[in-house]
């Protein structure tokens, strides 16, 4: 397989960090108002080519591509029995789990409701007895029945000790460590004047969601120590039991796509406070990332890793190509912790060649008219890498493109894929979706027993907006879904703004075999609203 070598590497360092409680709060700060959810010319520019090429890309989207009805294609395409059955018949009732489809929801509940800003940007987190969910300038903590804890009134209560004047938040992402049993909370931050750009990390000081937490602003217009013209946007959170890995994408701030890059951390320094307790954090740098064929990588996911504890044990990535492509690039990552026990990373690229993907089109809505539900590009939306002795796993999905025979247009589908990391070669993949409807915005975990979840939002001309989920048995045919499950239904049109950007979804360290996730519905009154389901097989 060819491979790449990833040469530029630094490291840099900050001293800006520091300890916040709950009871740090006043009550100005927990009724303080979020940030006007208008966004700067800036903050349009989140794809790797300019705003006008990306629209006319996703208008062209909507007309049937020829390549999606190749044959090796179709076999790979699978109709969702369940919404087959929905073509005749009215939408399910709210809040229905259909019997027999899909794993068994265990738990349901309502999350956080909207804020100021569109889209949501859900994010969970789920811990032995907790689970934390987030969206764009919000974050609670709930009991596993659905009774809130605890809630940040928004990310810059949290992080205001240590956010620059001035600074923005946006795109948050949680995580629970299950090797350490703590809490991880990213989000990035910008402002236009003076330019700046931060990747803001909070860790929890014990499993205590609800407790104290050291937080951190690390600047993002660096590489390494050397100084950028550059901000970062979308950050992408991953883990193992050495270090906690935060992937961006890199904008100019004059505009215009620079490049993608990693940033990792040493979790037993952030645990700790900073090195030696006194609050200094110091990272790696990896940027300038290019898939083999030597185009620009973006979108760059860092897994969360589910494998042995021990030793130096590499971690993987993973990013689809932008618009379209029929391979993915697999990145290994070897001696993460070379900084800290001398020498350095080093990071390594191969090609994993897949069925073929393309940019979706919007989503048709019920009651939408001409005004659809945007489903983004062709990026990889989350990764998560399983080891059980010598079979080593990746899996991961996103929304891609897929013309039905019959249809009237091209139609949005999930495509997931469980890559072989040592062989550098797809296990299984698949296309999930119906003719006529659309489907976006996935995100995949396994259970311990090598199960997977899917959760994903799905709409059409008869129906609203809404989330849902499926899943497949390790012993189900290579390849396939079982047929999806409503969650919750869509209560009116979405007329107001970006879906997504994406949903979160997260394995119960407490049950092994449950896995939670949350989405985006449509609520009434064009509104976004969002829900929290448990799953198990």
């Amino acid at each position: 397989m060819p491979e790449a070598q990833v040469l530029e590497g630094q490291a840099g360092e900050t001293a800006g960090g520091a300890s916040r409680e709950m009871a740090d709060l006043t009550v100005g700060e927990l009724l303080a108002e979020p940030p006007s959810p208008d966004r700067s010319p800036l903050f349009a520019q989140r794809f790797p080519v300019p705003v006008e090429e990306y629209d006319q890309l996703k208008t062209g989207a909507r007309e049937h591509s020829p390549e999606a009805l190749a044959p090796e294609d179709a076999l790979g395409v699978q109709l969702d029995e369940e919404a087959a059955v929905e073509l005749s018949e009215e939408n399910p009732p709210e809040d229905e789990i259909v019997e027999g489809l899909a794993p068994a929801a265990s738990a349901s509940f309502e999350g956080i409701s909207q804020t100021a800003f569109r889209p949501p940007d859900c994010t969970v987190a789920v811990g032995p007895k907790q689970v934390m969910a987030a969206v764009n300038v919000d974050l609670v903590g709930y009991d596993k029945t659905g009774l809130q804890q605890f809630r940040w009134a928004n990310f810059t209560a949290m992080f205001n000790p240590v956010l620059p004047a001035g600074a923005q938040l946006f795109d948050p992402k949680l995580a629970y460590d299950h090797y350490s049993g703590r809490w991880v909370v990213c989000i990035a931050a910008r402002r236009a004047n003076p330019q700046g750009s931060w990747i803001m990390l909070g860790v929890s000081q014990t499993g205590d969601p609800a407790g104290g937490y050291w937080i951190w602003s690390t600047d993002a217009t660096s590489n390494g120590s050397t100084a950028t013209a550059n901000w970062s946007d979308f950050p992408m959170l991953g883990f193992d039991s050495q270090a906690i890995y935060v992937s961006t994408n890199q904008f100019a701030f004059g505009g215009g796509f620079a490049y993608a890059k990693l940033r990792i951390f040493n979790k037993a320094e952030l645990y700790g406070g900073g090195a030696g307790g006194g609050h200094t954090i110091r990272w790696w740098d990896f940027w300038g990332l290019k898939n083999p064929d030597r185009s620009a990588a973006f979108s760059v996911q860092p897994c969360c890793h589910f494998q042995g504890v021990g030793g130096n044990p590499r971690a993987y990535l993973v990013n689809s190509l932008f618009p379209s492509g029929s391979s993915l690039t697999l990145w290994t990552l070897s001696n993460p912790l070379g900084l800290w026990s001398g020498g350095a990373p080093s990071l390594s690229s191969a090609a994993v060649t897949c069925r073929s993907y393309n940019l979706p089109p919007g989503a048709v809505q019920k009651d939408g008219g001409t005004t659809r539900i945007a489903t983004n590009d062709t990026r990889l939306l989350n990764g998560v890498f399983q080891a059980a002795g010598r079979t080593q796993r990746l899996w991961t999905t996103h929304t891609s493109a897929y013309s039905w025979p019959g249809d009237s247009e091209a139609r949005s589908v999930v495509q997931w894929y469980e890559i072989d990391v040592p062989s550098h070669s797809i296990a299984q993949q698949g296309a999930f979706g119906a003719p006529g409807r659309h489907y976006f915005f996935p995100a995949i975990q396994t259970d311990i027993s090598r199960n997977a979840h899917v959760a994903f939002g799905r709409s059409a001309a008869d129906e609203y907006g809404h989330f849902r989920q499926t899943g497949r048995l390790a012993t189900d045919p290579p390849g396939t879904l079982q047929g999806s499950a409503s969650v919750i239904a869509g209560q009116s049109a979405y007329t107001g703004g970006r879906w997504g950007d994406y949903f979160g979804i997260g394995r119960d360290p407490s049950d092994s075999r449950t896995v939670w996730s949350y989405g985006e519905y449509a609520g009434a009154g064009n509104t976004w609203r969002t829900r929290l389901n448990a799953a198990k097989y």
